[in-house]
């Protein structure tokens, strides 16, 4: 039974991450292309990379047939998913197929373009990175036909504390953003078992879109998806972390992104406060 007490406050957040979370580790988890490093070396799985472009030069000297058929391009420095690029298809040698409609491959340059010279990062520069389109597990693909669920995973010193699947609807446009209509779901982190969902606030059972059943469904490989998150912050030097997670139909349980400064929505899904400190000792 979900019960509700005192959600931490965003100040008692803030305190706890200026505690846990060093200067430098925070700056290079906000960096893709450095978190993915970090992550790696600690036998972390994360997404492959297809290819880092730092340079109009360089993404010039790229050629469209170097590209699979379905890719994304985001910039590394980006967040909310500002300037990512969605590749689904493609249509003879140098057009692409997005969800947005066709796109030239120079279009894609000049989005590019704009990656490389910081529009969507806090920094003046940055660069892009190239990686397969995941396509969901299809025990995940059953609750949410389009888009890619995911999981966020709050852990601290290394202990999941609570977990949420992020899933895309109509409303919120093929991604899974809450705050745009996206539907959060609470998961039980001892079992992986949904346990509530909710839709701007409003609790479902089904996904709006789909009527697919999403309470008291299982996130496949949850063990994995645990042990992934809670060793994402001894890999990056973070002590309070966020970890973003997918199950990929053919990669399988996967980290996207580390987030140094998690969000406090998860408390409003799964109606329980974070308690930093706390956490399951089972997966320490």
């Amino acid at each position: 039974m979900i019960r509700r007490r005192r959600a931490l406050g965003l100040n008692g957040r803030n305190a706890h991450i200026a505690r846990n979370n060093p200067r430098w580790a925070i700056a290079e988890v906000k960096d893709k292309i450095v978190c993915k490093v970090r992550l790696a070396a600690a036998d972390i799985a994360v997404p492959p990379t297809l290819h880092v472009v730092s340079s109009r030069r360089e993404m010039r000297a790229l050629p469209s047939a170097s590209l699979p058929d379905r890719f994304v391009a985001k910039p590394a420095r980006g967040s909310q998913g500002k300037g990512v690029v969605v590749v689904t298809g493609r249509r003879g040698h140098d057009v692409w197929i997005t969800p947005d409609g066709l796109r030239s491959h120079r279009q894609l340059e000049r989005e590019v373009d704009d990656m490389i010279d910081g529009i969507h990062s806090d920094t003046d520069t940055d660069r892009a990175l190239f990686e397969p389109l995941l396509v969901a597990h299809p025990d995940l693909a059953a609750l949410a036909p389009f888009g890619l669920p995911d999981i966020r995973i709050v852990c601290d010193d290394g202990r999941p504390l609570m977990a949420m699947m992020r899933v895309p609807t109509l409303s919120s446009g093929g991604r899974g953003n809450l705050h745009q209509g996206g539907l959060g779901a609470a998961i039980d982190i001892s079992t992986g078992r949904i346990e509530r969902a909710v839709v701007g606030g409003a609790e479902v059972a089904r996904h709006p879109d789909t009527g697919a059943p999403m309470v008291d469904a299982i996130i496949p490989r949850w063990p994995e998806l645990v042990d992934l998150a809670r060793r994402c912050g001894p890999a990056t030097g973070l002590g309070y972390v966020g970890a973003d997670l997918v199950v990929d139909a053919e990669f399988g349980a996967l980290v996207l992104e580390v987030n140094a400064h998690p969000g406090l929505e998860i408390q409003n899904v799964c109606l329980q406060p974070l308690d930093p400190g706390a956490g399951d000792s089972r997966w320490k």
